[in-house]
Formats: C-alpha cells, sequence, structure tokens
C-alpha cells in the first residue's frame, strides 16, 4: 500500500513538473526564439505561437491536471480505507494548502486555456483581417498581458507546490535503519 502512495506521488510531481517546465520553455524561450527568428514574418510567428500554446494550453496542462488529481484522490483513498498507518506529511502551518493552491493553478489552467486563449484567438484574427485598427491591437495587447500574467502566477504556484513537495521529500524521508511497513 506504502508503495502504490508514493508511486502516485511520483504521477503527482511528474505531472507538476511537465506543467511547470512546459510553462518556463513556451513562456520564455519558444516565444523569444520564434519572435527573434520570424520578425520579419509576423503572421507566421503568430501563427506557430498559436498553434504550440493551443496544444500546450489545452491537451497537455489538462493532462498533467488529470495526473495530479488522480494522484491526490488515490493518495486520499488508500489513506481512508487503508490499515496501514501513514504519518501526515505537512510541513505547512495551515491545512489543505497545498490543495488549495493546486485548485487555484487548475482554476487558472481552465480560466486561460478554455475561456482566455479562445477569446484571444479571435481578437487575433479581428486585428490580422484589419491590421490599422489600434483599438483591437490595444486590446490584443491587454489579453495578452492577462495571458502572461497568469502564467507567471501559476508558474510562482508550481514552483510552491515544488518547495512544499521538497521540504516533505527530506523531512519524511526514510533512515537507513527503518523498514518498509
Amino acid at each position: 500500500m506504502r508503495c502504490l502512495v508514493y508511486t502516485f506521488n511520483m504521477f503527482y510531481l511528474l505531472g507538476l513538473s511537465l506543467w511547470l517546465g512546459g510553462m518556463f520553455l513556451l513562456g520564455i524561450l519558444v516565444e523569444i526564439i520564434v519572435r527573434v527568428t520570424l520578425k520579419e514574418q509576423p503572421l507566421l510567428g503568430s501563427k506557430i505561437m498559436n498553434s504550440i500554446m493551443d496544444v500546450f494550453n489545452v491537451q497537455v496542462i489538462y493532462t498533467c491536471i488529470g495526473l495530479m488529481i488522480t494522484a491526490e484522490i488515490v493518495k486520499i483513498l488508500v489513506q481512508k480505507f487503508s490499515k496501514l498507518e501513514f504519518d501526515s506529511l505537512s510541513v505547512t502551518k495551515r491545512r489543505y494548502v497545498k490543495e488549495v493552491i493546486l485548485g487555484t493553478m487548475i482554476v487558472l489552467a481552465i480560466y486561460m486555456g478554455s475561456f482566455l486563449r479562445p477569446e484571444m484567438h479571435e481578437v487575433d484574427r479581428l486585428k490580422k483581417a484589419n491590421p490599422a485598427d489600434q483599438k483591437l491591437q490595444i486590446r490584443f495587447d491587454r489579453f495578452h498581458s492577462t495571458f502572461v500574467n497568469i502564467y507567471t502566477v501559476n508558474m510562482i504556484l508550481g514552483l510552491s507546490l515544488f518547495y512544499i513537495h521538497g521540504k516533505e521529500i527530506t523531512r519524511f524521508r526514510k533512515t537507513p535503519n527503518e523498514t518498509d511497513g
């Protein structure tokens, strides 16, 4: 049973790693490369970034969310219905801090992927159809700024989850003389 909990903790960390790593990779590195490489072809650069971000913000992030939620549910069920005693791995002063942080990240990710992204695409399409309209450019820039800000908040929250998980792992790791019960 304990092995099952550890396995699902690894799924949780895998999901968090892919999510957070993808945000850093795409939000910083890929966007800079596309903007610099395709400076003379902004429409192509926009199309490439939209395609990449669509796949990441919907398929990859939602898969990571699924992994993390499944891991948490299995951990809760095993702890509730198992006859084995599990140490509470809480290293935070308040209860459910990790769950609140994860919930906030999920709400922000769903907002970005399901609501903000389609609106941003629509404004981008209108902006490309009428490049002289400054109001559309300003509106798109606001959407983009909101998207970047939410990404930044989710990165900070994800790093907080890594920090909490790291504290739990180092604080509660077994000594060489302990056995698995």
